[in-house]
């Protein structure tokens, strides 16, 4: 994937970018087969960090994380050119794996908050996520929104680490539906949202997120400071979310205490 100066001016002017039809489908097949790898993982005590949310159909699988250095295939296209390329003409240079994660949004499964994602990655300041959908992201399914306004650092937050509600009342939301095959960038700055699937199908995606490489390696860094996180503050938000991430804008339902929530091996 090479940038041309349509999508330089478009990354430059909203803080994210959607690049179609360019996960060849054969990929896309094997990434489907080595994600149903990471759920039976999460039911066989099997590596990595797997989050749990309660449906009206039951608990259901959220996210998996921390999986890149387990699967050495699914490591090794998170660490690859398809991606890298693009991150490099981004950044400027070439980007380093800050974290990795697979969001399930099953049937009934929650959406975000409006949030910015940079409240929640520290120790750099300046992050690019990559979205690597392999079910359709839909109005119906809880697609991605975004809205201006990346330009503007650190907006208003409010104590869980959500937009405040007046400043993401006033923003310009629009949803970003893709298909499977298409990849979306987007800052650490860009406001976004998303809403619960109220379809019968899953929404999965890839989330992997990047720094310059020039900042250093934070991924282990980041790991041992959430898992210190959960084991300060417990696995909900006074029982009413899921705790799945530094900041409360998952929306989420807990489980029950008999479903085992995460796992980290450090």
């Amino acid at each position: 994937m090479s940038l041309g100066p349509d999508d330089r001016a478009a990354w430059e002017r909203d803080g994210w970018l959607c690049q179609r039809g360019v996960v060849p489908s054969a990929l896309l097949a094997q990434l489907s087969s080595w994600v149903d790898e990471l759920v039976a993982w999460s039911v066989s005590d099997g590596p990595g960090i797997h989050h749990f949310e309660q449906t009206d159909a039951g608990p259901v699988i959220a996210r998996s994380e921390l999986f890149a250095d387990a699967h050495r295939s699914l490591g090794e296209f998170v660490r690859g050119s398809l991606i890298g390329d693009v991150l490099t003409q981004l950044f400027g240079e070439p980007g380093v794996l800050f974290k990795e994660k697979v969001n399930y949004k099953q049937p009934g499964g929650g959406g975000f908050a409006p949030h910015q994602d940079a409240t929640a990655y520290r120790f750099v300041d300046h992050h690019i996520s990559v979205m690597v959908p392999l079910d359709a992201a839909t109005v119906a399914s809880g697609c991605l929104y975004f809205a201006p306004g990346h330009v503007d650092g650190q907006l208003d937050t409010d104590e869980r680490g959500r937009i405040a509600e007046a400043t993401a009342a006033a923003l310009d939301w629009r949803p970003v539906e893709v298909a499977p095959g298409d990849v979306v960038f987007f800052d650490s700055y860009a406001p976004h949202h998303s809403g619960t699937n109220t379809t019968e199908h899953p929404r999965r995606a890839l989330y992997l997120t990047y720094n310059a490489a020039s900042k250093g390696d934070f991924r282990a860094a980041y790991y041992v400071d959430k898992q210190a996180e959960f084991d300060a503050t417990g696995e909900t938000f006074g029982g009413e979310r899921v705790r799945i991430s530094i900041n409360d804008d998952f929306l989420g339902r807990p489980v029950a205490p008999t479903v085992r929530n995460h796992r980290m091996d450090l």
